[in-house]
């Protein structure tokens, strides 16, 4: 019917305009044809995209029970998050015009729909940008102490702990060698010389429902009780109790947020002399300027567990000190990026590389003229020419993370030398640790 709407009128405007005009009116009926296909298109897209935000919308609101709190808040709004967190209440993550979104602010629709809900207390998703905001956790340079459990027999106590009591042996779960406790108990990492003022440490842990475990930095000072979390003074850290993980005082919360149980989350904790930072994934969970953990030569973990409350832990991590990114390639030409980490065998970045990768990026920015050598190394683990591939594929990745910052891409380069360059001994798996890295190099 358009089409004959179409040919009439082009043969009235032929006998009004004459035969020399045919083909001016031709262009202005072809535009005027196009533009009514544009509009019915436009309307057509239009239509699918209130019904895809509709199905979003009631995948979203099919994740919550009768009666739920949930508060939408902007994905930028860390107040507004963390304030829902606080009070127990769910959060729906939206853009500046209410449309559902994902922690980096990347629309989601009725597949991905979860990826715009935080739970009370639930730690970030595993991808590079979901990082909270409030996500700032870099390892300390200078590794302490490191286990993986790697070298320890399944069923055995690791030889790299000091066992103070309870039953616990070397297992393997969840694709990883973990510390299985099953009936409560304790143990030190016990160190050379007193902890330094400035340090990390990290673990990951996987809590039963009514299990939990608390690690103290200060010395034991009353043994008149045979309960492995009696007798220390000052402040500790808590994963997994009932009534809030974080950090505690004489047995009252300071700081707490409650944890997924059953669910294998990485701990990260940063102790600048009285300021102490606790995350689980990626979540801040403790925040206190002024702690009193104490210091001494040991970090003891005790552990409430048994049987039907199973305890896990694994790859424990206590680094020492800071990291002055410019300041070392001013001194020394590079310097190890501390912290930037990948899923294992791949390119994948973790969530917690973001902060340190923003760091690099902010130093680039401020040193206009600065370029550097992005350099991926690996541990002697599997195969040579595997390893060579994937050190050169993940320094590509922090400089694409780098350009996509906003960094000029004629400011960096990238390359791997997989196992070669080590600088520490293979066989252990502190040694592993500090060859499984990447260091930027002044050019």
């Amino acid at each position: 019917m358009t089409t004959h709407i179409h040919r009439s009128l082009l043969v009235l405007l032929v006998a009004l305009l004459g035969g020399t005009q045919v083909a001016e009116a031709q262009g202005i009926l072809g535009r005027a044809r196009r533009a009514a296909e544009r509009g019915a298109q436009r309307a057509v897209e239009r239509q699918a995209e209130a019904r895809a935000r509709q199905a979003t919308e009631a995948a979203i609101n099919a994740m919550f029970d009768a009666g739920e709190d949930v508060v939408r808040c902007v994905f930028t709004d860390t107040e507004c998050i963390e304030e829902a967190q606080s009070s127990g209440e769910n959060v729906v993550l939206v853009d500046d015009e209410g449309n559902p979104v994902d922690r980096s602010g990347n629309p989601v629709d009725q597949q991905n729909a979860e990826a715009a809900v935080i739970r009370p207390g639930s730690p970030a998703s595993g991808t590079v940008g979901a990082a909270d905001a409030n996500y700032d956790f870099q390892p300390g340079e200078r590794v302490l102490f490191a286990e993986d459990f790697s070298n320890d027999n399944v069923g055995d106590f690791p030889r790299s702990l000091y066992y103070l009591s309870g039953t616990a042996e070397v297992v393997d779960f969840q694709g990883q060698r973990f510390l299985r406790s099953m009936s409560g108990g304790s143990f030190e990492i016990r160190l050379p010389q007193q902890l330094p003022g400035t340090f990390t440490l990290e673990f990951d842990a996987q809590v039963a429902n009514g299990a939990g475990l608390n690690v103290y930095f200060s010395e034991r000072v009353r043994d008149d009780d045979t309960r492995p979390f009696y007798g220390y003074e000052g402040d500790y850290l808590n994963v997994g109790n009932w009534r809030g993980s974080g950090l505690w005082s004489s047995n009252e919360p300071k700081s707490t947020v409650a944890l997924p149980r059953d669910e294998v989350i990485p701990i990260r904790i940063t102790v600048d002399d009285a300021y102490v930072k606790m995350y689980a994934g990626t979540t801040r969970i403790a925040n206190v300027p002024r702690a009193d953990l104490g210091r001494h030569n040991a970090v003891t973990f005790t552990l409430n567990s048994r049987n039907d409350r199973l305890l896990y832990i694994g790859d424990i991590r206590l680094g020492a000190g800071g990291n002055d990114l410019y300041g070392a390639l001013e001194s020394e030409g590079r310097v190890e990026a501390e912290g930037i980490l990948f899923d294992t065998g791949s390119a994948t970045l973790k969530p917690e590389s973001f902060a340190v990768i923003q760091e690099v990026a902010a130093m680039l920015q401020e040193h206009g003229d600065l370029r550097i050598l992005i350099e991926g190394h690996t541990d002697a683990e599997g195969n040579a020419a595997s390893n060579q591939t994937l050190s050169v594929e993940r320094a590509n990745a922090v400089r694409t993370m780098l350009v996509g910052l906003g960094i000029d891409a004629g400011r960096l380069e990238a390359t791997g030398f997989g196992q070669t360059r080590p600088v520490a001994d293979n066989d252990t798996p502190t040694g592993r640790e500090q060859n499984r890295r990447v260091e930027l190099v002044r050019l």
